[in-house]
């Protein structure tokens, strides 16, 4: 038991970053110049600032046995910065030259990329894989088991329910990533499938398990393999009133 102990208190902070938050874990990693703003909860095994995969290709083959793993990547580390009250939950990884705004959170297990923006008030659900270069509005609530790849962009007060996927490359594997971009205020359901270089319009829905295939316009409703448009965000928002007084909707 008392290794145990001595093994969840081993925090290591990089002596680079500006912490100004006293509510760090005593099992935390927090690497290269991060920044951690006033207030911010950093939870037990999360580890801020990791280094990008060339850089830890190259820490493990030519590494000086005189330092420990956690000063090797140290050395090679940007950092992250992390805004005013968020709250970083266990073991979440995000990596380097990422940048969270203020009162943003994640679940547990949560891997967020290089070079990521998430803006303020987003949470990003458990499980999740925002997989480097992304970009996240303010006020996303992001499910469970979400995978964002490179060049997503995710508007403002979007939805995106559990386990949607996005794809980047229209012929994999090409060395050619193209954008997909999701305006404000957008629904997506459960499993739905973006394929790239969509754009999906302002207050539009996305059903569960549909497949996006082209542009969607503001307002539409989606659904189905491929996705069609089935009725206005107008219809569906007050199919959504009468739902939510009791009154049977399909």
């Amino acid at each position: 038991m008392k290794q145990v102990i001595e093994m969840a208190l081993n925090r290591f902070i990089s002596q680079k970053a500006v912490i100004k938050s006293n509510n760090i874990s005593n099992s935390s990693i927090i690497l290269g110049k991060s920044h951690i703003g006033e207030n911010t909860i950093i939870d037990p095994f999360a580890i801020l600032g990791y280094p990008i995969r060339p850089k830890t290709q190259k820490i493990l083959v030519e590494s000086s046995k005189t330092l420990s793993l956690e000063e090797l990547f140290d050395e090679g580390s940007y950092g992250s910065r992390i805004g005013k009250n968020c709250h970083i939950r266990a073991f979440t990884t995000i990596y380097e030259e990422t940048k969270l705004g203020d009162k943003v959170e994640t679940g547990t297990n949560v891997i967020i990329r290089e070079k990521c923006r998430i803006d303020t008030g987003s949470i990003i659900g458990s499980g999740s894989v925002v997989d480097g270069d992304v970009i996240i509005g303010k006020n996303a609530r992001i499910q469970s088991n979400n995978f964002i790849p490179p060049k997503i962009e995710l508007g403002d007060n979007i939805f995106l329910g559990p386990s949607v996927r996005f794809a980047n490359d229209l012929y994999p594997v090409s060395n050619r990533l193209v954008t997909t971009k999701v305006e404000n205020d957008v629904i997506i359901g459960i499993s739905a499938i973006i394929l790239p270089g969509i754009i999906i319009g302002k207050r539009a829905v996305i059903a569960a398990g549909a497949l996006v295939t082209k542009n969607v316009p503001n307002d539409a409703v989606m659904m189905g393999s491929p996705a069609k448009q089935i009725m206005t965000r107008e219809e569906y928002d007050q199919k959504l009133t009468r739902y939510e007084q009791g009154k049977t909707e399909k």
